[in-house]
């Protein structure tokens, strides 16, 4: 469990380096609502004060900060339904999308995948969020239509993807049919 807390607070972490414009913590290069985007940048810093808590020992509570997670999945959204035009808005709705994961309420996380991916076709992490969306689909949703969408949607529209994984890409695809618990133990084993 604190490997997925782990994992959440270093994908926060280096999406909130990628988007700072500065080292003062409220001088961010933000465009629209200032006070709604300075309080999403404090929750934000609170949650990650509490995953490095958790991670240091300091704090052996195991269960995620409800009331600070509902909030931010409540900003995020205004912010999107209000400044969708904001070069922000995709970064928020992927945020949305971490968080619903993270909450493994995982037919929200990939619903808001969707909606990053019509309003935001050229989402810079495109490639990332697209994985993500298809791990979840096929680890946790069993949904093999939407694992097939996303993977696909990769394979066309990221032309920067590694050869490898290309391949293991191609590869589910290809045995989409198995389960995914069950492909990962005959994988080695499947031509």
């Amino acid at each position: 469990m604190k490997f997925i807390y782990y994992s959440i607070f270093c994908l926060f972490g280096l999406i909130s380096c990628s988007r700072t414009k500065s080292t003062n913590n409220l001088e961010i290069g933000f465009s629209g609502s200032d006070s709604l985007k300075n309080s999403i940048v404090l929750k934000e810093q609170d949650l990650k004060r509490y995953y490095q808590d958790l991670m240091e020992g300091r704090i052996q509570k195991d269960t995620l900060p409800d009331k600070l997670i509902n909030s931010l999945l409540k900003e995020y959204q205004m912010f999107f339904k209000m400044y969708p035009k904001d070069t922000n808005a995709p970064y928020f709705i992927d945020k949305i999308h971490q968080l619903f994961t993270q909450e493994k309420r995982y037919t929200y996380a990939v619903d808001w995948v969707d909606t990053l991916m019509y309003h935001y076709p050229n989402y810079r992490n495109k490639s990332l969020t697209l994985y993500s969306a298809a791990s979840s689909a096929d680890m946790y949703l069993l949904d093999t239509n939407r694992v097939k969408r996303y993977y696909n949607r990769m394979l066309n529209e990221c032309p920067k993807l590694k050869v490898e994984i290309k391949q293991q890409i191609t590869h589910r695809l290809k045995y989409l049919s198995i389960p995914y618990i069950e492909y990962l133990v005959k994988k080695e084993t499947l031509k």
